[in-house]
């Protein structure tokens, strides 16, 4: 009998804890679901951090400072550029074309994972002390808290995918640099000597 009963207990024991943990996870879902997203955002920011952008921006300025001198040495008249330097200078050009918007991508990433963290936070606190009304007046029940959770969840998965192609755009345009920069300062060099070079020569016939 004593047996019986322990067993019973046992297995109604057994029966509350699997009833509380169904209960407990249909009630918990969304928090879990919430929480992980955060997590999500937290390795998507540490990853952001990643990008070199005081590298980044070094490049960008001898990139743009070359295409300054490939412009005016193209118009003079001293200056005369060959097929083989056309390769040169389109390898400038790729890689001021990856690394072009990347500032501008890095704070815009930024702003939306603040914007991400605040939203998912909100959410969470929304639930934790069963708000029913958001800062517009609008009335939050279930339908509310998943639909918006979705929304957030969604934005984050978006959000790492843009991250990701960033970090894609960044390193095919410093690998360019990389590949390229030597005989771009090498085109640099013999074309300005060029350009010297008849500057000094046409002084020298009005000379004569």
């Amino acid at each position: 009998m004593k047996n019986n009963r322990l067993s019973h207990l046992f297995l109604f024991c057994v029966a509350s804890s699997l009833v509380l943990i169904q209960v407990g996870c249909g009630e918990n879902k969304t928090q879990v679901e919430l929480l992980r997203a955060l997590d999500n955002v937290e390795r998507i920011s540490k990853k952001l951090d990643q990008i070199p952008m005081d590298s980044i921006a070094n490049v960008k300025d001898r990139l743009s400072s070359a295409k300054d001198d490939i412009r005016w040495l193209g118009i003079d008249s001293n200056v005369v550029f060959l097929k083989a330097d056309v390769k040169v200078i389109e390898g400038l050009s790729k890689a001021s074309r990856f690394l072009k918007d990347a500032p501008s991508r890095y704070i815009g990433l930024m702003n939306e994972i603040d914007r991400c963290k605040k939203q998912l936070y909100s959410l969470r606190e929304v639930i934790e002390e069963g708000a029913n009304r958001d800062a517009l007046g609008d009335t939050i029940d279930d339908e509310y808290i998943v639909k918006n959770a979705r929304l957030e969840i969604e934005a984050v998965a978006t959000l790492g995918e843009l991250v990701d192609e960033s970090i894609r755009l960044i390193s095919l345009g410093l690998e360019a640099d990389s590949a390229g920069w030597e005989a771009i300062d090498s085109l640099l060099v013999a074309k300005k000597g060029e350009w010297a070079r008849g500057v000094s020569g046409n002084e020298a016939e009005k000379g004569l």
